[in-house]
């Protein structure tokens, strides 16, 4: 099983950018970048719920779990 943060499509559905979601959330953008492009290794449940917040959704619309074949 592998988890994809689909932050890339949830700003595409709201046209922001990092910088606006940075600013939203208080996280810094170099973190953001990481999410974005699946380099972070774990995702702290007060980031996920600033993530959340911002961008009106909910984990289920960020995380995605696959199955690995």
């Amino acid at each position: 099983m592998s988890v994809t943060i689909c932050l890339s499509e949830q700003l595409a559905r709201r046209r922001l950018s990092l910088v606006e979601l940075s600013d939203r959330t208080g996280i810094a953008v170099r973190h953001l970048e990481l999410l974005r492009d699946q380099k972070a290794v774990a995702v702290r449940l007060r980031t996920l719920e600033s993530l959340c917040r911002a961008l009106n959704c909910t984990p289920g619309d960020l995380l995605v779990i696959k199955d690995e074949e």
